[in-house]
């Protein structure tokens, strides 16, 4: 906000002075200013061919007469309208500021509109515990298979292989990745197919819950725990309303450096059997 009265150079307004002061928003080098002004009386539509120059006698002068751009000539000549330019009221300095101001708002805006960003959550369950993939990772959901093959060899965290529209598919028991008892077959558990950059894979886990929506802010920072579970856990979402702790996890951390090197061997073998 600024006063017009001083970018004028009147003096200020006596507090005898009646005055019903209006604030009006002009735009300057993108950026929104509000002059102060004793009050605002019309809006006048000006017919441009009663619009006339500042006179030189105006111009030559050095007080606030020089902020004029242009004089209407109103109602026959009996009111003159001093027209003001808002690039005139301010100094080049001024305005290269007021320019740079404005591009930091605009950052500090865009800014806060990624921290208040909505990310979307598949949630799942193992145990009593819940877990959020981001929903761009995930394929698909589909029951557990009731067959997989077994492959000789591979990790106890490789449950085995199954075929998926005609892909062959790594599927990884969950239960095993975390350290929890083998659950039995039943009509909960879930296939979560999930994609990374190079590889694509399902996780076996005890049912899904449902689709989170959360913003950004509010994911607080996972606990400490131990290394591994440090780069698995992105981050946590309280919900002590519904009595609900939900860890996010990293998806290029769900699967670990010998599982990608066992998909990749995966993706050679199927690349040779389709050459």
């Amino acid at each position: 906000l600024m006063s017009l009265r001083a970018l004028l150079g009147f003096s200020a307004a006596s507090s005898r002075e009646e005055t019903r002061e209006k604030v009006l928003v002009v735009k300057l080098a993108g950026a929104q200013i509000g002059l102060i002004v004793d009050d605002a009386r019309a809006i006048v539509a000006a017919d441009e061919e009663r619009i006339e120059p500042i006179p030189p006698v105006l111009a030559a002068r050095t007080g606030g007469e020089t902020r004029i751009n242009a004089i209407y000539r109103g109602e026959a000549g009996r009111r003159l309208i001093s027209i003001l330019s808002p690039e005139q009221l301010f100094r080049e300095d001024v305005v290269r500021r007021l320019a740079a101001d404005q591009r930091n708002i605009t950052s500090s805006a865009a800014a806060e509109r990624t921290e208040h960003k909505e990310e979307i959550f598949l949630v799942f369950r193992l145990g009593e515990d819940e877990f959020g993939l981001p929903i761009e990772t995930v394929v698909e959901v589909a029951h557990a298979p009731a067959r997989i093959t077994r492959m000789p060899k591979t990790p106890k965290f490789l449950e085995g292989v199954i075929n998926l529209r005609g892909d062959v598919l790594p599927v990884i028991d969950q239960r095993r990745r975390f350290g929890l008892p083998v659950l039995e077959q039943n009509d909960t558990r879930r296939l979560v197919v999930m994609k990374t950059e190079r590889h694509r894979a399902g996780l076996l886990v005890d049912n899904v819950c449902d689709v989170l929506r959360v913003q950004r802010q509010q994911i607080e920072p996972p606990p400490d725990l131990t290394e591994q579970m440090t780069r698995l856990i992105r981050g946590v979402v309280n919900l002590p309303q519904a009595n609900r702790l939900v860890l996010l996890l990293d998806p290029t951390e769900v699967l670990t450096q010998a599982e990608r090197s066992l998909l990749d061997g995966f993706q050679a073998q199927n690349a040779q059997a389709d050459a």
